[in-house]
């Protein structure tokens, strides 16, 4: 995967001050200390950034929410 695809898959997850510097990906959010453990990013607990997959469809939703207006 490309630092630019991994850098914008980041972003999507609620990751949004990530950027790419001397050729690795720097993650950061604007809301909380972001933060790789063991190689998976992870924000603080109740980051209001925080996003996770749509047990229906796989969509990045909020973390307080099971499925998207779609599966709903």
């Amino acid at each position: 995967m490309s630092n630019k695809t991994l850098a914008n898959r980041l972003i999507d997850q609620g990751f949004d001050q990530t950027y790419i510097r001397s050729g690795h990906v720097r993650l950061a959010c604007s809301q909380c200390e972001a933060l790789t453990i063991n190689g998976i990013a992870t924000h603080e607990h109740s980051c209001p950034n925080a996003r996770r997959e749509c047990k229906g469809c796989n969509e990045q939703i909020a973390v307080n929410q099971r499925y998207c207006a779609n599966c709903d």
